[in-house]
């Protein structure tokens, strides 16, 4: 876990990151994640915080990860990790579309 704590991404955290981003999840996931744009680095990390505090901002955000060396780069891969987690738990059926099943 992150000295920052644990990082959620829920339906809500999601819909805040679109909001402040302007882009979607599935964007994010086709860029890979470049991690040297801070401003969506600290963003990605802001929303999967926002479950421990719905008032905290980006900024705040920026403020703690300034407190130590690397903690951006520690924080942003644990995010980047929980993000995609969440993704493929909302978006990803594990469930066969009907009519796909593979018949023997």
């Amino acid at each position: 876990m992150s000295k920052l704590g644990e990082f959620k991404y829920g339906v809500n955290a999601i819909r805040a990151l679109i909001k402040a981003t302007g882009r979607t999840p599935d964007q994010f996931l086709g860029e890979n994640f470049k991690a040297l744009d801070m401003e969506l680095g600290t963003t990605i990390i802001w929303a999967g915080m926002l479950w421990q505090n719905k008032s905290l901002t980006v900024d705040e955000v920026g403020d703690m990860l300034d407190a130590e060396s690397g903690l951006y780069a520690e924080a942003f891969g644990e995010a980047a990790k929980a993000f995609i987690e969440a993704f493929n738990r909302l978006f990803v059926s594990e469930q066969p579309v009907k009519g796909t099943e593979v018949k023997n």
